[in-house]
């Protein structure tokens, strides 16, 4: 089992809100805070609560749903809730906003932030240990801000309390005034305020530097407003975001992993041990949620990407027998994992597997279709996203349960700063031979086994082939869909893409992969889904506030 940071316990209990109370008529009331907020525990411990409830509320389960309709993501065809992702009719009374949290789960995260950032200060403790931890949780207040400006647009300044409904009864601020007011200034205060060090779990002044340069990065970008216009960032934000992610590289602690993992008969590439099952908190992780097998502070996401067999990838039917040449003489039904659930929610595509070049072991560290354990027993899947999966549940060790698997997920790793500061620093002047912009690629692509780039790029060229890199190094980490908008190709990216597995794909006998969403790019991508819609709910309590739903929505 990975050696996680453990959210503590008694705030999951004392904390605890569900999503659709929070948007409630009457508002939550969290813990009275005249019993708590006395001593350095319970700053910490109220603290360690806004982590649970990104944690639990956002990454758990169904984040990873924000990329389906790009072309890195699909689910299977037996999962018809999915549909209004595919054929492009999303409203807000879709289960994803409220009932599973997509939208309240950000606000429950914030208010918790907003009661230590209020009532820590009081707490007569040592005052650097104070702001460390009133940087943490302005760090995860603007990181949940960062999340909602990105999806939905225009929504309302809370930095302060709940008390009464009034509370959460405002106007919707402007996206520019929320990064302004808000988002920028918390990181600001965070990493100037956070520890120095490795992160553990716990936000530190790098993690808040790492968060603030994409910030920067997305914020000089294109997005959508909830009028509907296409409006551009301004360019001044590519070269802060190209400072702080250099000062991340040059100064943090954080390094890229470059040594394969092994374990018996298992090897796990360098780009790939980050996100391993027998790894947390490495070198190279710079924001990662913790997750353990216990009920309540475990992870869905292993039932959620898991496929069936490996029937129509590995092989026609269940009696193929693909690995003989290998001296393994199982069929296709011998070889499955066996526990995989079949849900297959979100899934990568081909036109995914298709993106990597050849000779980069990023594509097999990312996109399972074989695991082989320890002790060299081999299992054969469909393609299944390997950074969402505990293979202990897949394998079926005793105790183990898909409500509650072992895996962590990584927010942030020091390979966002290194692409942050190639992106930025070739749009701040176009990047050249040798330069410190070819660098950071270079750093990306060599731990991937893949010679540096081509020289004398053009800055078109550069910049597509930094793309590309984002899309086969994150792949999988809920970042395609904000890429593809930020740069403005989410139509362009998701117009034509190929479902459909061919015998030509790697591994041999692949013939047809059945179990992809057949409308997924058969509807045209349109503009009003920059933005989601603002759930039914939330647009409800706030009819004497006049809010309007992003436009195309109803």
């Amino acid at each position: 089992m990975k050696n996680i940071y453990f959210i503590a316990i008694l705030l999951v209990i004392l904390f605890a809100v569900s999503c659709r109370d929070y948007l409630s008529e009457e508002p939550p009331t969290f813990i009275s805070r005249t019993n708590f907020y006395r001593n350095e525990a319970d700053a910490r411990t109220s603290c360690d609560a806004i982590y649970n409830a990104l944690a639990q509320q956002i990454y758990a389960r169904w984040w990873p749903i924000i990329d389906l309709g790009t072309d890195d993501v699909t689910s299977q065809t037996g999962q018809n809730i999915f549909l209004p992702w595919f054929d492009h009719t999303i409203t807000g009374t879709e289960n994803w906003f409220e009932a599973w949290g997509q939208y309240s789960g950000f606000w429950v995260g914030i208010a918790r932030a907003n009661s230590v950032i209020i009532n820590v200060p009081k707490i007569d403790m040592n005052e650097t240990k104070k702001n460390a931890i009133i940087g943490e949780a302005r760090a995860l207040r603007a990181l949940n801000y960062f999340h909602l400006v990105r999806t939905y647009g225009d929504v309302p300044i809370i930095d302060q309390e709940i008390s009464e409904k009034s509370d959460f009864m405002k106007p919707r601020s402007s996206v520019n005034e929320v990064y302004e007011k808000l988002i920028i200034p918390d990181l600001e205060f965070a990493a100037a305020n956070c520890i120095n060090a490795l992160h553990d779990g716990h936000v530190t002044k790098w993690t808040a530097k790492v968060i603030l340069a994409d910030v920067y990065m997305t914020y000089a970008g294109w997005r959508r407003t909830f009028q509907g216009q296409f409006v551009q960032g301004d360019p001044k934000y590519w070269a802060l975001a190209r400072d702080m992610a250099k000062d991340v590289i040059d100064n943090s602690p954080h390094a890229l992993i470059t040594t394969p993992f092994v374990n018996g008969k298992r090897t796990i590439p360098a780009s790939g041990v980050a996100w391993s099952v027998y790894s947390a908190f490495t070198k190279e992780s710079m924001m990662e949620l913790g997750y353990s097998g216990v009920t309540g502070i475990g992870s869905w996401l292993s039932r959620e990407c898991g496929t069936k067999d490996g029937v129509g990838f590995w092989g026609a039917n269940v009696n193929v027998k693909p690995l003989v040449n290998e001296g393994i003489n199982l069929t296709i039904n011998q070889l499955k994992f066996p526990k995989t659930t079949g849900v297959g929610s979100f899934i990568p595509t081909p036109d995914l597997w298709r993106e990597f070049e050849t000779g980069d072991e990023r594509r097999n560290a990312a996109i399972l279709t074989r695991f082989t354990t320890p002790d060299g027993t081999t299992y054969l899947s469909q393609p299944l996203f390997t950074k969402y999966v505990d293979f202990e549940f897949f394998i079926g060790v005793v105790g183990t349960s898909f409500q509650y698997t072992n895996n962590n997920f990584l927010l942030y790793r020091i390979a966002d700063a290194l692409l942050i500061y190639a992106e930025a620093a070739n749009e701040v002047a176009p990047a050249t031979a040798g330069d410190a912009a070819y660098q950071a690629v270079n750093r990306i692509r060599n731990r991937a086994g893949l010679a540096n780039l081509t020289i004398g790029l053009s800055q078109e060229q550069f910049r597509k082939a930094v793309w590309h890199e984002r899309r086969c190094e994150f792949c999988g980490e809920c970042k395609r869909r904000f890429d593809l908008i930020r740069t403005k190709r989410l139509a362009t990216e998701t117009a034509q893409i190929d479902l459909q597995w061919l015998p030509a794909d790697n591994p041999p006998y692949a013939v047809s992969f059945r179990q992809s969403n057949v409308l997924h790019g058969t509807v045209p991508f349109p503009d009003h889904e920059w933005l989601m819609p603002i759930p039914g709910t939330e647009m409800k309590l706030n009819e004497a506030n006049n809010w309007v739903q992003n436009e195309g929505y109803k």
